[in-house]
């Protein structure tokens, strides 16, 4: 029972502003709010009904509780608006976990920790919004693959970790761009040196300007002397990914600072300065992001003088078992299992799969197969529905009067075959592997905004 995790699962009251515990399906069992925020939850009123009829802003996508039970997503350091049913807002920084007992879900907690509290604790708490990182990093002999173009990706990070320069990475969602920016780090002399990554994407920039340059006491209602992450990082490295989906006038602001190598906190007048490196990455071809204005062409040539291009999936398919491999093994463990491989026809399917969503595809389907299989090797049966279903056919060419007319094409195409198989347009930017904000460009591109109408 649900209720027996309560004595654990309570026992964090003091470290955060809410708790909710929902069981396996989706009723609130528990829901309490220690911290003042906009609204006061009445915890009775809340018992017994569903994440959506507190908030009603919610729904079955985008409550982390039910992702949880759904999918036993894990939710963390996520920005998320609360609209309570009175009509008052809070934004949080939410955690959620599935609650997991002899393999099977019956619950989840979220915890919550509001953006804007009580003077005690302090407006906002960078260290939410930020993953920083001493120890137990990754280093190449991570970037499992032994294709060409894998092994000149790890060449090319031995030598970038003999200097300082700025790197830009790009590549498309799911390749595994912060494991290269971790393995640069970890193998260069600012190694034993903080390592902060920071997405660019996951903060509103209004936030995003605390985040990077501090804030000085008294610069805004409840603000407190808090320094940003180019002071916490001095003599280590900064990983800014998602850069390209960054406001146009904070990236103004960026490149001001990595120009001057100095920064000033909002509401300060010293200047203080810094020495990191710089690592960013794009999930969309910078050249592409620039045409279109949403990345600073200044911004661009300040970092890209040396950039990395992470290969995507499908072009390095011959990489595609010794990964297979490698997360068997971790599942095996993880899962107490004992799973030797792949039947050959599963083989031959991942070989003729296109990896919309990259390797992050692969380790989701593989632990999904975990779920399922009943012999020590993962079967077609075993795999999810969408990969035996999906259409791989490429359309024809004989029309097409150009290259980028015909990847075009083939791109609407794909979104659309794609959005067959999703209720709504979150569900589809996660099976095509990009992030929602890249969808809806796409979308506003090709004239598909009646999808799902």
């Amino acid at each position: 029972m649900i209720e027996d995790f309560y004595d654990i699962l309570t026992k964090i009251e003091n470290y955060v502003d809410g708790i909710m515990i929902v069981d396996e399906n989706g009723i609130i069992r528990y829901n309490k709010q220690y911290g003042q925020g906009g609204f006061v939850l009445n915890e009775r009123e809340s018992v017994g009904r569903t994440p959506m009829d507190v908030y009603p802003n919610l729904d079955e996508e985008t409550s982390t509780c039910y992702r949880a039970l759904k999918y036993g997503e894990t939710t963390t350091n996520q920005l998320q608006r609360l609209v309570h049913k009175s009509g008052n807002e809070e934004y949080v920084i939410d955690n959620t976990f599935p609650i997991i007992e002899h393999g099977r879900i019956i619950g989840a907690v979220s915890t919550s920790k509001f953006v804007k509290s009580d003077d005690s604790k302090g407006i906002i708490d960078l260290s939410n919004m930020t993953s920083t990182y001493t120890h137990n990093m990754f280093t190449v002999t991570d970037l499992i693959g032994e294709s060409k173009v894998m092994q000149d990706l790890k060449y090319k990070i031995h030598r970038l970790s003999e200097t300082s320069s700025s790197v830009l990475i790009h590549g498309d969602t799911g390749v595994g761009k912060e494991l290269v920016a971790q393995a640069i780090h970890s193998s260069s002399n600012r190694r034993s040196k903080p390592f902060i990554s920071q997405n660019c994407a996951a903060i509103p920039h209004t936030l995003l300007e605390s985040i990077f340059f501090g804030t000085t006491k008294g610069s805004y209602t409840g603000a407190e002397n808090k320094p940003g992450i180019f002071e916490l990082a001095s003599g280590g490295t900064i990983f800014l990914d998602e850069l390209n989906s960054m406001d146009l006038n904070m990236q103004a602001k960026l490149l001001r600072a990595i120009e001057e190598k100095k920064v000033t906190r909002i509401g300060g007048s010293e200047s203080k300065f810094f020495d990191v490196r710089i690592i960013a990455a794009m999930n969309e071809n910078p050249l592409v992001c620039i045409k279109e204005g949403r990345t600073r062409k200044d911004l661009y040539y300040r970092l890209a003088g040396i950039q990395l291009r992470v290969p995507s999936l499908s072009e390095r398919k011959e990489d595609i078992p010794i990964l297979t491999s490698h997360f068997i093994k971790g599942y095996n463990s993880t899962m107490k299992k004992n799973i030797k491989g792949v039947s050959h026809e599963v083989h031959e399917l991942f070989k003729a799969y296109p990896w919309p969503g990259n390797i992050r595809e692969l380790k989701n389907i593989v632990e999904a197969a975990f779920n399922f299989v009943q012999s020590d090797s993962i079967e077609l049966g075993d795999l999810p529905e969408f990969i035996n279903n999906r259409n791989t056919e490429a359309p024809g060419i004989d029309s097409f009067h150009s290259l980028p007319e015909a990847v075009e094409n083939f791109e609407k195409q794909f979104i659309l075959s794609s959005s067959r198989e999703a209720s709504n347009l979150t569900e589809l930017a996660d099976l095509l592997g990009i992030s929602r904000q890249s969808l809806g460009y796409k979308i506003k591109k090709y004239e598909l905004e009646k999808l799902f109408k």
